[in-house]
């Protein structure tokens, strides 16, 4: 289980993105790329709805790229 966004962000920071979690790395790509690509969103709420949903960070990523609004969607699971 994955720890809050915060904690993952943290841990991710300090291990580099080579060695994080895959939780870590997504919250990294949400802290960094994700608003390039889907536009404004929230790194932390889309990070928590993909962890909701059982997303991998390569499953965000692609999603972003495929369709930026169901990224959006996932602020409010």
């Amino acid at each position: 289980m994955a720890g809050s966004y915060q904690e993952e962000l943290r841990a991710a920071k300090r291990a580099g993105a080579s060695k994080a979690s895959d939780a870590g790395a997504m919250a990294l790509y949400c802290e960094s790329a994700l608003m390039h690509v889907v536009g404004a969103a929230s790194p932390q709420l889309v990070w928590e709805g993909a962890q909701k949903s059982g997303m991998t960070t390569a499953q965000l990523i692609a999603l972003a790229v495929k369709d930026p609004n169901a990224v959006h969607e996932l602020m409010w699971l």
